[in-house]
């Protein structure tokens, strides 16, 4: 008669009982974690970066007011942009995304007193001097709307934003410029309609955009 012994099962040990009972108590604490952390991300991703303050550095803006003519001062005001749009640029570049928006913020008063400065003693039909002025100004703005764009597209959702709304603010002035170019079918006050934040506020607003005029009117 053939015998059969089974062999006895080995009861766990206290050490392996008790690692496995850690292990239970410690998975679930790091899977909610990690599930708190996936849920966190977005909200930190949608968050928008605060406007940048726009305002003119005092070394500019003393710069400025040297120059001896509406002309130059414009001129001046355009390189001292431009000289802006480049800076932000290589922030952005090197993802220093703080400092280009801070940038942005300079630009935008850079303009915004080169137009304001250029309105100043209009009343009715603008001179030709200064049409010829804003003309430059027009014009200017139509090549920074495409280097505006270009930063924005290397920007986080999170900063990019800021470069939307300075899109908008350029569009803005340049309609303002053409307004003024095209003044002899402009009403005397229509350059002075769109609402301006002072210097020192946050930027993200500026002119309303009005659609371009393609055609100068005929001269009566």
């Amino acid at each position: 008669m053939n015998t059969t012994f089974s062999t006895p099962h080995k009861a766990p040990t206290a050490p392996l009982l008790c690692a496995l009972a850690l292990l239970a108590l410690v998975c679930p604490a790091a899977l909610g974690q990690e599930g708190a952390a996936g849920r966190q991300q977005p909200q930190q991703e949608d968050h928008a970066a605060p406007p940048p303050m726009r305002y003119i550095p005092e070394e500019l803006r003393s710069r400025l007011a040297a120059a001896r003519d509406d002309k130059a001062r414009t001129r001046l005001s355009l390189e001292l942009a431009d000289e802006r749009l480049a800076s932000a640029s290589a922030h952005a570049d090197a993802g220093r995304f703080e400092a280009a928006t801070g940038d942005i913020g300079v630009y935008e008063a850079i303009i915004k007193d080169a137009v304001k400065h250029l309105q100043q003693g209009v009343k009715g039909r603008v001179p030709n001097k200064k049409r010829d002025l804003f003309k430059r100004v027009e014009l200017a703005l139509r090549s920074h709307l495409t280097r505006i764009e270009g930063i924005r597209r290397t920007l986080p959702a999170h900063y990019a934003g800021n470069f939307a709304a300075s899109l908008e603010f350029v569009r803005g002035t340049r309609s303002e410029a053409l307004n003024a170019f095209y003044s002899d079918t402009v009403l005397p006050d229509e350059l002075n309609r769109s609402p301006q934040a002072p210097e020192g506020e946050r930027a993200g607003g500026g002119a309303a955009p009005q659609p371009d005029r393609e055609k100068k009117p005929q001269q009566q």
